[in-house]
């Protein structure tokens, strides 16, 4: 093949360069044939040049030249007296590129590597790059397992001069990890070392994990945790000298085999300082995490370091270094440190300027910062004013960054720049229930009226068994010390007998004034007023206990009360948290005023807790409790204010708020005191991270007296973040059904916003 390209060009060159018998100065350089290129960019590549002398070397180098820039099939140089006339054949232009069959790999991603090839539409066509291409794109496939995987490209002629690409991709099965060894491990056991990797041989739960798929980048993200697992563990010179991964003749097996030479390990012999000590030495001494007789640990070692910087960052000394110096004795294979600290110079806060807030006033953003100008600066109270921002509703990013003040060494100015987010939202929703059966709801909501970074919202909604209407507004700084005031108008229908509870309604308006104040970072109290008017009223056959309640205490309540209350929101996210907790109490208690007052109050605690256990499980945890009584004429709660439990959000595999006393007719009339709670275990699914599957198992009930008579379901819970909203699915199945108990295998609720 080489030796026929090489007879073409010097048969090319013999003929272009017979006219070059003599020498001329080129006058003018006429350029013929092109067709999307233009004469300027050829004249670029050439090595001649109006004024330049044209010789038989001058021509063949032209030609060179022009070839070696792949847009052209054939050139050919002539003269015309003092005229360089070239005459070329131009390759055609891609004119469009398609890719079919790929769904691993965004297309999008598949076109960068065609570019990083100079393969793109609007580029020349160059067959001789078909070969590169096809193998490009199936390396992107092998890079993530995928060794099946086959390329085919076709080529269809459209106008003159243009060419169309498809690409045709076959994916084929992912090859599997039939076997992964670690070679020179002595200290651990090889079974030891592999549970720390993402990659794992095929097992049980592969199709649910898919772990045994290999893929290069996380067989580099597991070295560099083996890596880490030794150096935790003092093998200060732990090496891997090979990864190699080879593959099945069928292409479905893959086979990892890792050499490492762990070295001696080495314990900790003490440590020193020296430098300058704004924190005392004492102080900095019960940061470091290393300990003298113990084998050394790099992450001790990291962590130590970063809580002293973090300490004197938190003294103002923003630009603070410390050197861990190592000394190592090979002889005692033993290793000691001395922490060189230099601490900088303090620095101060001049300004702190916002960028970005077109719709916010600074003032807004202002009173979220827990670094002041005018103050010393704070590291940690800087990246609290990052976090604190973020919270904002109306924030979507924020990037935070120094800038020195020109003429004062120790002072900076702070730069946040944010990028907001809209903040009206306006909304309608369908959902689906077994309980509520269709649910209609409409709300608008505006999270930062008028760039104050207050809220107000209207609300409504209806389904089978209540109807709503609520108005809210809240200032979360009602107060420069960070009270905040909730203002509160609602209006409720509820009829209890479509909700598998006792045969009566009631109608409901008022109003509540609140107050929250902030304690911590996550931690909340809250305290308000408020007022309800309440009608009662009970279906053509009630039970005696409905009879009575009304025959004593009539059917309309003019209402004050009084709530109080206290939270604490440390998830690490609002949808699917992986870990933290959350957990409220409230309290209610009434204010009598008339004889048509109501008298009692409600206590209520609630509580859930997610905490990873291993790579993608997650252990999670729920409580909720209540207590309420009556007091003065009152000598219980009143049946309407009652507790109640089972289904959804409770006990599923018991039909909704169906457990607990029942009233003289039969009917479930709920209590005042309620427990229940959940254990449950989150486990990987193959269908994304919008899919979210749980075994469960639920515990609880309510009572008219305290007690802990529960009953307890498992199952699995299956939520789906969909374009339709949240779906929740649950099956569960009772464990100590009793007589009288209704069980409901499937349960589920559907909902959506537009």
């Amino acid at each position: 093949m080489k030796k026929t390209l090489l007879l073409i060009f010097l048969a090319l060159s013999i003929l272009s360069t017979a006219y070059a018998q003599n020498s001329f100065l080129i006058r003018r350089i006429d350029i013929r044939g092109l067709h999307g290129i233009t004469t300027s960019t050829v004249l670029n590549y050439m090595p001649v040049s109006v004024g330049s002398h044209m010789n038989d070397k001058a021509s063949a180098r032209t030609i060179e030249a022009l070839y070696k820039t792949g847009f052209f099939e054939n050139v050919r140089l002539s003269r015309s007296q003092n005229t360089l006339i070239v005459t070329v054949v131009q390759r055609p232009i891609i004119s469009r590129i398609t890719i079919s069959g790929n769904k691993k790999i965004k297309t999008d991603q598949l076109k960068k590597t065609l570019q990083s090839v100079n393969f793109s539409e609007g580029q020349i066509f160059n067959p001789v790059v078909l070969n590169q291409i096809q193998t490009a794109l199936a390396h992107q496939y092998f890079v993530i397992g995928l060794y099946n995987a086959r390329v085919n490209v076709s080529i269809s002629h459209k106008a003159q001069k243009e060419v169309g690409i498809h690409i045709t991709i076959s994916e084929g099965k992912p090859a599997k990890i039939h076997q992964i060894n670690i070679i020179g491990s002595y200290s651990f056991k090889e079974k030891t070392l592999l549970k720390q990797f993402q990659l794992q041989k095929t097992h049980l739960f592969s199709f649910y994990s898919h772990d045994d798929i290999y893929s290069s980048e996380k067989l580099s993200a597991d070295l560099e945790t083996l890596r880490s697992y030794y150096l935790d563990r003092g093998f200060l010179k732990f090496q891997i000298h090979s990864a190699q991964v080879s593959i099945s003749p069928d292409r479905k097996q893959v086979y990892i085999s890792i050499q490492i030479n762990e070295g001696p390990q080495y314990k900790v012999s003490g440590y020193t300082f020296s430098g300058k000590f704004p924190i005392a030495q004492s102080e900095l001494q019960k940061m470091v995490q290393l300990q003298p007789g113990k084998f050394f640990s790099r992450k001790e070692l990291i962590d130590g370091n970063k809580a002293m910087t973090d300490a004197l960052g938190a003294k103002g000394y923003a630009y603070a270094n410390i050197n861990a110096e190592p000394k190592i004795d090979e002889r005692a294979k033993t290793i000691s440190f001395n922490f060189f600290v230099q601490p900088g110079p303090r620095i101060y806060v001049r300004r702190v300027h916002f960028n970005g807030n077109y719709r916010t006033n600074d003032e807004v953003f202002r009173r979220a910062l827990m670094q002041k100008e005018g103050g010393l600066i704070s590291t940690t109270n800087v990246k609290d004013s990052k976090r604190n921002l973020l919270m904002l509703p109306f924030v979507r990013t924020v990037d935070v960054s120094t800038k020195p003040v020109p003429g004062k060494p120790n002072q900076v100015d702070l730069l946040y720049k944010v990028e907001e987010q809209p903040s009206a939202q306006l909304r309608a929703g369908l959902g689906y229930s077994v309980l509520d059966k269709f649910v209609i709801n409409a709300s608008a909501n505006q999270k930062n009226v008028l760039g104050t970074g207050n809220s107000m919202g209207l609300d409504f909604s209806t389904s089978a068994i209540s109807t709503s209407v609520n108005f809210s507004y809240y200032n979360p700084y009602y107060t420069k010390s960070g009270i905040g005031r909730s203002i509160n108008v609602f209006a409720t229908h509820f009829d209890s007998s479509k909700a598998n509870i006792a045969d009566y309604a009631t109608n409901e308006f008022g109003g509540s004034l609140g107050f929250s104040y902030p304690i911590t970072e996550n931690n909340y109290l809250n305290y308000g007023v408020g007022y309800s008017n309440s009608y009662l009223s009970i279906g053509s056959s009630p039970s005696k206990e409905l009879s009575d309640f009304v025959n004593k205490y009539r059917r309309h309540f003019y209402q004050p009360y009084l709530t109080s209350g206290w939270s604490y929101q440390g998830f690490d996210r609002s949808i699917f948290p992986t870990k933290g907790f959350n957990s409220s109490l409230g309290a209610t208690v009434t204010v009598p005023t008339s004889k048509h007052s109501l008298e009692y109050y409600k206590i209520s605690f609630s509580s859930d807790y997610y905490h990873p256990i291993y790579q993608s499980f997650i252990g999670k945890a729920r409580l909720d409790m209540g207590v309420g009584d009556g007091f003065g004429k009152y000598k219980k709660l009143p049946f309407f204010k009652n507790f109640y439990a089972g289904g959804t959000g409770s006990v599923r595999g018991y039909e909704g708020n169906t457990l607990g006393p029942k009233d003289s007719n039969g009917d479930p009339i709920g209590g005042d005191f309620e427990v229940d709670g959940s254990l449950g275990l989150v486990f990987p699914n193959p269908f994304g991270n919008n899919l979210r599957t749980t075994w469960f198992v639920d515990a609880g009930n309510v009572y008219d007296h305290l007690a802990l008579n529960l009953r307890t379901s498992t199952g699995l819970e299956l939520d789906w973040l969909s374009p339709l909203g949240m779906l929740n699915f649950s099956v569960a199945t009772p464990i100590n059904k009793h007589h009288g108990d209704n069980s409901e295998f499937f349960q589920f609720n559907i909902g959506t916003s537009f």
